[in-house]
């Protein structure tokens, strides 16, 4: 093999190298969202999209209570399978719609940490916004992560 072909083939195989490496840590520090496939009558396909459509406000929402205790090292994790609509009403003058959801985010291999309820106001323009945020349980943090919590973490009754 020539020196310039040999040269070509190594550069080709680090940057490939460097690629593979770049897409498995991607992967291993990224959620892929997806639709259930358990999900087939109309009711499970709507709330299934209700929830894809609010996840990113649900996420932003709830990291503004668990930021306070969970550092950035402890990143938590929210799976659209872990959120359930609770309820969806119709009230006030004007009438809007109110939406009350329920989750459970993890951390590390699907440790859950609290179970919260959610609602949102949602006017007849779209606008999404936030009525209430409840923390109603904590789970037990294991041992191992305590120790770099920003602070104790709450306990529910």
């Amino acid at each position: 093999m020539k020196h310039g072909k040999k040269c070509n083939f190594i550069v080709i195989l680090v940057l490939s190298g460097i690629l593979l490496f770049e897409m498995v840590f991607y992967y291993l520090n990224h959620t892929i969202p997806t639709f259930s496939v358990r999900s087939t009558t109309e009711s499970e396909i709507k709330d299934e999209l209700i929830i894809a459509l609010f996840m990113d406000n649900i996420i932003a929402d709830s990291s503004n209570f668990y930021d306070n205790y969970f550092p950035d090292s402890y990143p938590i994790e929210y799976f659209n399978y872990e959120f359930k609509i609770k309820d969806i009403k119709k009230e006030g003058e004007p009438v809007n719609v109110y939406i009350t959801f329920e989750t459970t985010p993890v951390i590390g291999p699907h440790i859950p940490i609290g179970d919260d309820e959610i609602i949102y106001k949602v006017d007849a323009l779209g606008n999404k916004i936030l009525v209430n945020f409840i923390h109603k349980k904590s789970y037990e943090i294991p041992e191992r992560l305590k120790p770099n919590m920003i602070k104790s973490y709450p306990e529910t009754k």
